[in-house]
């Protein structure tokens, strides 16, 4: 059974305007027990935060809880843009005997404004029988957190991206091999 699996709590798209030029990103730190420091585990698939950045894991694995926390800094946008996160999507192998889901827990936020937070939960549930697959996982929020409006140094701030996968019920586990967000934009 190789079928792509989509679970969603998803508004539907919006076909926005976005800057001529996205931000590039200059710096790609993370931490946590599915990315360790300076492990090397998670790269960014494209160079920039575009409309759709995505990332790597090589270590986000687990069969219970895991997490990774992602620190983005960025230069060279637009300026007089702000970028929000809307959207997450996962892609990995998952296990889960029946009676068990996976839950995808994000948390986005913009460093100046720390306490100010998004939250998008995915979920994948079986219930029998047991699930063995590569599959997609995704979620979006309307609880947009917007960066500073970025001025002729393109730099919207330091965006903070936390990815935590939970197996709960009876047994499972997950290997995350790739996350991609969906940006929104808007005129500031």
């Amino acid at each position: 059974m190789r079928a792509a699996l989509l679970f969603a709590a998803a508004a539907p798209a919006l076909v926005l305007a976005a800057p001529e030029h996205a931000p590039r990103i200059t710096s790609l730190k993370f931490s946590g027990s599915g990315c360790p420091n300076d492990s090397g585990s998670v790269k960014a698939v494209y160079g920039e935060l575009g409309d759709a950045p995505a990332f790597t894991f090589s270590q986000l694995r687990g069969d219970d809880t895991g997490s990774c926390e992602l620190h983005i800094q960025s230069t060279g946008g637009s300026q007089g843009w702000q970028v929000a996160v809307k959207e997450v999507a996962y892609q990995g192998n998952v296990q889960l005997s029946s009676g068990s889901q996976l839950d995808t827990i994000t948390q986005a936020y913009w460093s100046e404004h720390a306490a100010d937070t998004s939250v998008l939960r995915g979920t994948i549930a079986c219930a029998g029988p047991d699930l063995k697959d590569y599959v997609t996982v995704k979620s979006s929020t309307t609880d947009l957190k917007w960066s500073k409006c970025m001025g002729a140094d393109g730099n919207p701030g330091i965006l903070n991206v936390n990815a935590r996968p939970v197996v709960q019920g009876n047994s499972g586990t997950y290997d995350i091999k790739q996350a991609t967000w969906g940006l929104q934009w808007r005129k500031c």
